[in-house]
């Protein structure tokens, strides 16, 4: 299977970092691959009075997700990647479905994430990279 379209899950933990990386590697093998990041900022189920009260720290959470997608876009360019990259800032309230619904729409032949990411663990993957294998129809690879 040739890769065209790769997309990395990036939430600036360790393991997306090494996703990152791992991303990059598989475009230096091939460089008409294209190349996207995306980092979702969760929103938890709120009523729409919460939510009014919930909109300060909501763009304080979208300011630090657009620094991170700018940190990881000055990675992929130090590490002498030429293809355009684009990015996505998603919200939503479970990341995992955020990333499947936007890895079949756009068509990626892969979704590649860490192993573990800034939140919870569940077993040896995170929970995100764990529900991602169990619902996302494209190919998940879990860098560790």
């Amino acid at each position: 299977m040739a890769l065209e379209k790769i997309l990395v899950a990036y939430d600036g933990s360790q393991a997306s970092k090494s996703a990152l990386d791992l991303a990059v590697d598989l475009t230096q093998a091939s460089p008409d691959v294209k190349l996207d990041i995306v980092n979702v900022v969760a929103i938890p189920m709120l009523t729409d009075e919460q939510l009014v009260s919930f909109a300060s720290v909501l763009d304080l959470m979208e300011r630090d997700a657009e620094e991170l997608l700018a940190q990881a876009v000055s990675r992929i360019d130090e590490a002498g990647v030429e293809n355009d990259v684009e990015t996505f800032m998603l919200n939503g309230a479970d990341a995992a479905t955020e990333i499947s619904k936007l890895a079949e729409q756009d068509d990626y032949d892969i979704v590649v994430i860490g192993s573990r990411g800034l939140g919870g663990i569940k077993g040896y993957l995170g929970s995100v990279g764990h529900k991602l294998l169990s619902i996302c129809s494209k190919p998940v690879l879990i860098a560790k």
